[in-house]
């Protein structure tokens, strides 16, 4: 997004402005959208993607001096090709802007497997990892989140660290085939680390949680047979 635009953003009043750039060569969009910085806000633009059917392949996050997100993702469609087509941006900013006004029921919205998508990633089995580290940053707790990629992986892993009062100050997503390796520079509400023992293990075991397939969880009539 240029500086203009975010300057367009201010002296209009809009709540949400975003743009849109596509790379043939890349063959990823950067959308970037521009709006009032709070808690879940990440989550939700997360969530409205994948409703939409965006495929997140990488995203920057900034927050400006006047609390405002100015917050990029780079998406594609999935065909794995750039997600520029008109229809497509309608479709994406009309959840975006459901999104953030709460309208979108985001977990209902976000289907468990697109067409096409099962028959190539669940042969795959990625076992689900949540590292934490306290020493590659002096401000942050950094959380790495490793799982099967599937549409809302990214939703759920950020839903899950709002519902754990986790302020996200950096995200850097990445995919490699079948695997989704997201990392987080994260503090708690009052901008601090998270150095308490119990709850970095609060946070290990809410996120696993979050990201364990749900098809890869024994039934409670499997169970009940089991026993």
């Amino acid at each position: 997004m240029r500086e203009a635009d975010a300057r367009g953003a201010d002296s209009d009043g809009r709540s949400l402005t975003t743009a849109s750039r596509a790379d043939k060569f890349r063959a990823v969009t950067e959308f970037t959208l521009y709006a009032p910085d709070h808690p879940g806000l990440f989550a939700r633009a997360a969530g409205a993607m994948a409703a939409a059917g965006a495929n997140i392949v990488d995203a920057k996050i900034f927050t400006t001096n006047d609390g405002m997100a100015l917050d990029s993702f780079y998406i594609q469609d999935i065909e794995g090709k750039a997600f520029d087509k008109p229809e497509q941006l309608r479709k994406l900013n009309t959840a975006l802007e459901r999104a953030l006004s709460g309208d979108l029921k985001l977990r209902s919205a976000i289907a468990p497997e697109r067409p096409g998508l099962p028959s190539r990633t669940r042969v795959f089995k990625v076992e689900p990892r949540v590292l934490v580290d306290n020493a590659a940053s002096n401000r942050y707790t950094v959380i790495e989140v490793n799982g099967r990629d599937r549409p809302g992986f990214l939703y759920d892993v950020t839903r899950g660290l709002y519902d754990l009062n986790l302020s996200i100050g950096s995200a850097h997503i990445a995919t490699y085939g079948e695997r989704a390796v997201d990392v987080f520079y994260v503090q708690d509400l009052t901008g601090m680390k998270l150095t308490d023992k119990r709850r970095l293990q609060q946070i290990e075991k809410h996120l696993l949680k979050k990201i364990s397939p749900v098809d890869d969880k024994p039934s409670a009539k499997a169970a009940a047979k089991a026993a």
